[in-house]
């Protein structure tokens, strides 16, 4: 679950990282109301859930509030990556002495916390990345001692070995890391983290990413999820307590696992097909979890197929095929069902879906073939 930058930094704010005087608007009037009273010149950010703002249009600078309107406007019409801004986040402008970068994030490889910092951030920092790793330290976390001050000694060199700004630089190391862990945080980001001409260090911009396994520990974030930046689709999945992926096509890829769907999709994809949407089932379904997952997919109006794959471990492929079975009469006629079953309890699957004049196939690349064949023929 991704925040936008104005929910991230009210969290800062909370837990006293500095961040500047501003406030979100709904719309350009709002923003007009709160430039007058923070004071010109403001900066006018968009609220969209991916970064390239800047280079997008979606961050501007007003020095006169009678063009606050207007360029709040402009913004809230510019899509970013395919994204609608949901507002702007208007603040009070600042002059910034130095741009630096700090994150902390999980290294799904190593699977340990790492904090990453640059004295140099900004726009670039993946550039950096690139052209000029050694201007970028990553500093890994044993998660049974938690962060230490060794760890925060190691930026010192990257500072010019300024202790002073160490000091100041250690206290919102501390507290990111506190964040990161008090919310589930898969990355926690400020970028960039600027010094002020008068010394200070303020987070000019936050990023910040939830685990969604967490989300039954952290209720206070998931009431300010933002559902109407999410397709429709994926809200009702969600509410039926599933995992749906709204892609472009026409098969719905319903299976029990996340490896499975890629592969599926990939092979869809190798037939030119596309995928409209996919469903995860997760383990141990029952039938009625599956009818309600073709519930779920069949309300995609993109919908021409269904494609079930299927592995049997926890989950017995006759269960599944009980609840195709069950729910082939509230499919509309226009959608064909094709299903692939391997694993526990297969024959019997395969047998109880020839009952309903339905065949499965024990391959996937076969059933891939079957469902664009019989999709293209229509």
């Amino acid at each position: 679950m991704k925040l936008f930058e104005y929910q991230v930094k009210e969290i800062f704010q909370n837990h006293k990282i500095n961040i500047l005087t501003g406030k979100f608007a709904n719309n350009p009037q709002e923003a007009k109301q709160i430039a007058e009273a923070i004071g010109i010149p403001v900066v006018l950010k968009s609220q969209v859930l991916v970064g390239g703002r800047g280079k997008a249009g979606g961050v501007k600078i007003v020095d006169d509030l009678g063009d606050v309107v207007k360029v709040a406007g402009e913004i809230l019409k510019t899509e970013i990556k395919g994204n609608i801004p949901i507002g702007v986040l208007v603040e009070k402008k600042t002059e910034i002495k130095q741009e630096l970068y700090l994150g902390i994030a999980f290294d799904r490889k190593i699977k340990k916390t790492v904090i990453i910092f640059s004295a140099t951030g900004g726009m670039d920092i993946e550039e950096i990345s690139k052209t000029n790793p050694h201007k970028i330290v990553k500093i890994y976390i044993d998660e049974l001692t938690g962060l230490q001050s060794f760890h925060i000694n190691r930026l010192l060199p990257l500072l010019n070995n300024d202790k002073k700004m160490l000091s100041e630089l250690g206290k919102i190391v501390r507290i990111l890391y506190s964040i990161y862990k008090t919310y589930d945080a898969m990355i926690v980001e400020i970028n960039p983290l600027a010094l002020t001409e008068t010394g200070e260090l303020i987070a000019l911009d936050g990023k910040m990413e939830i685990d969604n396994n967490a989300e039954y520990r952290q209720k206070s974030l998931t009431e300010i999820e933002n559902k109407e930046v999410k397709d429709p689709l994926e809200i009702i999945g969600k509410e039926a307590g599933f995992v749906v992926i709204k892609l472009k096509g026409n098969i719905s890829i319903i299976s029990n696992g996340a490896g499975l769907a890629l592969s599926t999709l990939d092979l869809l994809d190798k037939y030119n097909m596309g995928v409209a949407n996919i469903l995860d089932l997760s383990g141990g379904a029952t039938p009625e979890k599956v009818m309600r997952a073709i519930k779920v997919v069949t309300q995609d109006n993109d919908v021409k197929g269904i494609l079930f794959n299927i592995f049997g471990g926890i989950t017995r492929c006759d269960e599944i095929a009980r609840g195709i079975a069950g729910a082939l009469n509230s499919i509309p006629k226009d959608i064909s069902v094709v299903c692939r079953l391997q694993g526990t309890n297969r024959d019997e699957g395969i047998n109880i879906l020839k009952g309903v004049d339905l065949d499965a196939d024990t391959d996937l690349e076969e059933t891939v073939k079957n469902i664009v064949s019989t999709i293209n023929r229509g």
